[in-house]
């Protein structure tokens, strides 16, 4: 049982690790094209919900790159007191 729960800790501290790292994905409605399904080489039309750029942010990065922030403020902080 404690390996178990040993291994789902490991699991999830790689998954924010890899959060953190790389926090952005391919849109999954362009495809990460940034076109919407109707652009042509004639009319292009850039895809609505990433706006043209190709990427969207993955579940659960905003979170961690807070935390991330809220902790480097709270340890600057703490060495300006010293």
């Amino acid at each position: 049982m404690a390996g178990l729960i040993l291994i789902i800790v490991l699991a999830v501290a790689a998954w924010a690790a890899s959060l953190y790292l790389h926090p952005f994905g391919r849109c999954l409605k362009c495809g990460g094209t940034g076109r919407n399904k109707g652009s042509s080489r004639k009319r292009f039309g850039e895809c609505r919900r990433c706006k043209g750029s190709g990427r969207r942010r993955r579940l659960g990065a905003r979170a961690i790159h807070r935390g991330a922030v809220s902790l480097a403020d709270k340890d600057r902080a703490r060495k300006g007191r010293k």
